[in-house]
């Protein structure tokens, strides 16, 4: 299992400035220049397509008797297969598949090229073949300064161009000067070729590693403003935005929601005689059984304010939602938080008002609602859930009783 990525891990890394990313950071890095690269897709290629078919009018001039063979290996063959790669990359296929098709285009485009030349190498254009096939060695330029091929790839695609170029070159009647020019200028411009193509390739996971730091702070930042700092629950802000959320998004007006209201009995009186940090060490405790009352992302634990909170619970039926408050109000009861000062019960407890009714309600009647039940809990003797939680007696009768 990979570990996972902090902003400590990326702030070390970017210090420490290596070209090679770790293997999380490596797979994050090509899940993102894939789906760069489907974005872009249409836009390169469309580019790609211009630019080498732009190519077409040198061989008016250099290779004029090959000319209709050269605009049917453009247009019926290379610009199709480029189009084809372009519409696959959207659709965002692994590396390996990705990178082998798009290296196909510069050795296809060097493979033209030098079967051009090598059918233009006799005769009275001999001459001017001689300078057509250093068309060939813009494809090395292509291949490491303008394609996204990783770096593995990107040598195989070179060493590739450099093969079918110096093969066709030197088994070709051009004079020494011509294949020693070539020769040396396929040289040249790989070296620099490699040498851009690692900095670019530097660069662009450098971009990357601050891109993410930088979506993850923000995260963290956001993160933080809707959490509450004591308890870690959300606080009112994320439940106002959640309540805004599930009444603007719903597609179902007859699903149900429910709100607990939740407070701690006697708090006032327990932080007198304890004192604050006892306090919110019982804030924090009572926050804890909150939370792990939760069934999933779909249910939000706040802490409203004080020792009050609040449990919204979407798609939950009444039943459903007294069930889970009286499970909580067990659930603090027995921690036996003890509290010498309450006027109840020897130990921390809390009480529960339960409402619910369908989306089409307003969020502020159910909030309404939620927290006048729990008024009736305390006036009741508080450490209870209102309405009454009722469990089935195990009795021939099956008569139904309040518990609390």
């Amino acid at each position: 299992m990979l570990p996972p990525i902090t902003i400590a891990s990326l702030e070390a890394f970017i210090a420490s400035k290596k070209y090679r990313l770790p293997p999380e950071l490596d797979l994050a890095f090509e899940t993102d220049r894939q789906r760069i690269l489907a974005a872009s897709a249409t836009v390169t290629i469309s580019r790609m397509v211009v630019g080498y078919n732009a190519l077409l009018p040198v061989d008016v001039f250099l290779a004029p008797h090959t000319l209709w063979l050269a605009i049917a290996l453009h247009l019926c063959v290379i610009t199709p297969y480029m189009i084809a790669v372009g519409m696959l990359i959207r659709h965002r296929p692994g590396l390996f598949l990705r990178d082998s098709l798009s290296a196909m285009f510069p050795i296809l485009m060097v493979a033209q090229v030098m079967y051009i030349y090598s059918l233009n190498w006799h005769g009275p254009d001999a001459f001017a073949a001689w300078q057509y096939q250093y068309i060939a060695i813009a494809a090395i330029s292509y291949t490491n300064m303008s394609q996204s091929l990783d770096m593995r790839f990107a040598i195989a695609t070179t060493i590739a161009i450099s093969l079918i170029y110096l093969t066709v070159l030197f088994v070709s009647p051009a004079p020494f000067s011509v294949k020693f020019i070539g020769a040396t200028a396929l040289i040249s411009i790989s070296v620099i070729g490699f040498e851009a193509k690692t900095r670019l390739e530097y660069n662009a996971r450098q971009n990357f590693l601050r891109r993410l730091r930088d979506r993850m702070q923000r995260f963290e930042a956001e993160n933080e403003a809707s959490r509450d700092a004591l308890t870690g629950l959300s606080n009112r802000r994320h439940f106002d935005e959640r309540v805004a959320a599930i009444w603007s998004a719903t597609k179902a007006p007859l699903e149900p929601v429910s709100i607990i209201m939740i407070d701690i009995d006697h708090f006032k009186l327990f932080n007198d005689h304890y004192g604050h940090p006892a306090g919110d060490h019982c804030i924090k405790r009572v926050g804890g059984a909150i939370a792990a009352a939760l069934r999933g992302q779909n249910d939000l634990a706040v802490r409203f304010g004080g020792e009050e909170f609040v449990l919204l619970l979407p798609g939950t039926t009444l039943e459903g939602a007294m069930m889970i408050a009286e499970r909580v109000r067990r659930a603090v009861e027995a921690m036996a938080i003890p509290h010498d000062a309450s006027l109840n019960s020897p130990v921390v407890t809390i009480s529960l008002g339960v409402t619910a009714g369908l989306i089409t309600a307003p969020a502020e009647t159910l909030l309404a609602a939620a927290d006048e039940a729990l008024y009736k809990a305390k006036r009741a003797g508080r450490n209870q859930v209102h309405p009454p939680f009722m469990t089935l007696e195990p009795t021939p009768t099956k008569t139904w009783r309040a518990v609390g």
